[in-house]
Parts: C-alpha cells; structure tokens; sequence
C-alpha cells in the first residue's frame, strides 16, 4: 500500500502498451505510517485518530480520473476527496492506493 501525505501527488504511468487500472484506494486516516510522523506524539500515535476513512467514493473517483489512462494526477489535498468528510475536522488526511 503507497501512502500519499498532504501536499504529495498520485501520479501513476504506465508503459506504452498498458494502462491504469485503481482496484481500491482510500482517503482519510486508515492507520498510522509515514504520514503521520510529522504529527505530534499525541496524535501520531493515538488510535483514537485512526480509523476514519473512505473508500468506497474514493476508489470509484479515482477510477474514473485514471483507469484506462496511461497516467493521471491526483494532488493531495483534493476538493473531491475531502469532500467525502470521513474524519472529525482538523485532522489531517492522506490518500492510499493499492
């Protein structure tokens, strides 16, 4: 799973004879990793901040922005993505595709 922290972009590419296919992808706070670290302790690794995702919406916004190209662009934070609201406010939010 490839995490895509705030500020970072999705940019697949493929080669010339394949194209991209996002089979699940999801946007909010799954679970800690890299994206988290430059959080305070606090947050970084309380549990009680984990958890708060979507999926659904998301696997199905970036499928129609980039399956069956041969790259896209997705920058982090998103309006769409963000849009989904799945976490309380104020906390960061980041993207993982698989």
């Amino acid at each position: 799973m490839k995490e895509y922290c705030q500020f970072e972009t999705l940019k697949p590419q493929c080669w010339q004879r394949e194209v991209i296919v996002i089979k699940q992808a999801f946007y909010g706070r799954r679970h800690a990793g890299r994206c988290t670290e430059t959080e305070g302790e606090e947050i970084a690794q309380n549990p009680r901040f984990f958890g708060c995702f979507d999926d659904g919406h998301v696997t199905a916004t970036l499928h129609t922005r980039c399956s069956g190209k041969k790259q896209c662009e997705v920058r982090i934070p998103d309006p769409e993505l963000a849009n989904t609201k799945p976490c309380v406010y104020g906390l960061m939010m980041f993207l993982c595709r698989r």
